[in-house]
């Protein structure tokens, strides 16, 4: 089997399903328990031992600045997130590059199909989600 072309390939491969193919950031296997996240490859920081830590959600994400509204992503987002942090569901990420990574909001250029990694999720007090990554699995 080749690699996937595109996320929406990944996802299906891994029996994912998205709320929407357009704006979803994450997807769900439901009958395995497993969610999975796209992750900015340059959202990264070093964690405290040294380690690689990704930004899995920063707490304006989504959030309409004005109103305070949540974009439909944002809620199934954060639906998802709770799935892992709270009711044991495994976490996994993607990993997604930029087109600007300066632009607010961002767009997609690519997805890195080819693995997922293990996710352990993360919630800072200031509501960042952080993920430190684990098994690479590769995809084929």
């Amino acid at each position: 089997m080749t690699v996937a072309r595109n996320r929406t390939e990944l996802l299906e491969r891994l029996g994912a399903k998205q709320r929407n193919i357009v704006w979803s950031w994450c997807a769900v296997n439901e009958a395995e328990r497993k969610v999975y996240f796209s992750v900015w490859r340059d959202l990264v920081r070093k964690g405290e031992a040294g380690q690689l830590v990704y930004v899995v959600q920063e707490p304006h994400w989504g959030i309409d600045v004005k109103t305070g509204a949540r974009s439909p992503a944002r809620k199934e987002h954060d639906e998802l997130l709770a799935l892992a942090l709270e009711n044991h569901y495994e976490a996994f990420a993607y990993f997604i590059d930029a087109k600007d990574p300066s632009a607010t909001p961002r767009e997609i250029e690519s997805t890195m199909t080819s693995f997922i990694r293990g996710l352990r999720l993360e919630r800072q007090p200031n509501g960042t989600i952080l993920g430190y990554p684990g098994l690479r699995i590769e995809i084929r």
